[in-house]
């Protein structure tokens, strides 16, 4: 793996360490990259170090925050030059910005002067054609210094719903490790988890191209691309899932749906770690509406609704009950 592929993991997973939403797999991974050798760990400290320090930077705006980062390209540049291996090293960890009010780390890259930004919850970034990417918690986004002067490619590891401007001369390319998506204008929302069996693409607005080792859909307003992973099959459905997007806007209608698709769609919108107990209650018919409320005020509609008895324990917060 690449030095700098190995740095962009690493804040990854110390992001999710750091937050409490790293998996047991993502903690074990880290603490292999740790292992592996003296320079990773190194780096890893550098983060934990920026991440204490990172209450300091509350209040801070998204200009003062862009301008602090031309700041730092500019002198990475001055220095990229150097041959010193641990002086760069340095410069790169000196050069990741976590803004504990604006919710995300920056990355760049000496190497190729790529920007990662790793969300460390949902936010929204404006790219520098005016094109609006919403990223979801611990998902990645990655562009070049080149993009939107000869063309506008992007890279994504997660979920982001992306509110594309019009450049018919620069269609607008998703990179993702499933597929491609190619656009020109439109908004749409791409789910790309790489722990998951399928990846998706939901339209919003206009058309999208979703291409696939040289198969491709083109999706109009209402439809879904999917692709199986496993078999290669790409193809596109009506959307029905009128919670697709309910991560960003925090509204959730569930019309005769399990209990136990309810969590699903709750852990997938606040990163919980829900669980069922049993199957008594599992599928239970749930009929309700939420907007705007905490998860802690949708589990105690839905306790007192179905008879449900909540407990937090160490795997997460059981729901338990007798029947429905």
């Amino acid at each position: 793996m690449k030095e700098d592929d190995i740095h962009s993991e690493l804040i990854h997973l110390t992001t999710l360490k750091l937050s409490g939403e790293g998996s047991t797999e993502d903690l074990v991974r880290l603490e292999e990259l740790l292992a592996e050798d003296e320079t990773n760990k190194t780096f890893h400290d550098e983060l934990v170090k920026t991440w204490d320090g990172a209450e300091k930077a509350k209040g801070i705006t998204q200009a003062e925050a862009d301008q602090e980062w031309v700041r730092l390209r500019k002198a990475i540049r001055n220095d990229s030059g150097k041959k010193s291996t641990s002086f760069s090293l340095l410069r790169i960890a000196a050069s990741i910005i976590l803004f504990a009010s604006i919710g995300f780390v920056i990355f760049f890259s000496t190497r190729d002067n790529n920007t990662t930004i790793v969300a460390q919850e949902i936010q929204t970034k404006v790219l520098g054609d005016g094109t609006s990417v919403t990223l979801n918690a611990s998902s990645e986004l990655v562009y070049t210094p080149s993009y939107g002067k000869e063309s506008r490619d992007v890279s994504l590891k997660g979920e982001a719903y992306f509110d594309v401007e019009r450049d018919e001369s620069k269609p607008f390319i998703i990179h993702t490790s499933s597929f491609d998506i190619k656009v020109l204008g439109t908004s749409f929302n791409v789910k790309a988890l790489e722990d998951k069996p399928t990846a998706e693409v939901v339209v919003v607005t206009g058309t999208v191209e979703v291409s696939y080792q040289g198969n491709s859909v083109v999706l109009e307003v209402g439809e879904k691309g999917i692709l199986n992973k496993q078999s290669g099959q790409l193809f596109k459905v009506f959307n029905n899932d009128v919670n697709f997007m309910s991560w960003r806007t925090k509204k959730f209608t569930f019309n005769d749906v399990s209990l136990d698709n309810v969590v699903e769609v709750l852990n997938s919108a606040f990163h919980s770690k829900l669980f069922i107990s049993g199957t008594e209650v599992q599928n239970c018919p749930v009929t309700v509406s939420f907007e705007n409320q905490s998860l802690t005020s949708i589990l105690e509609v839905l306790k007192v609704t179905l008879d449900l008895t909540i407990t937090e324990t160490s795997r997460g917060i059981e729901i338990s009950g007798s029947g429905c």
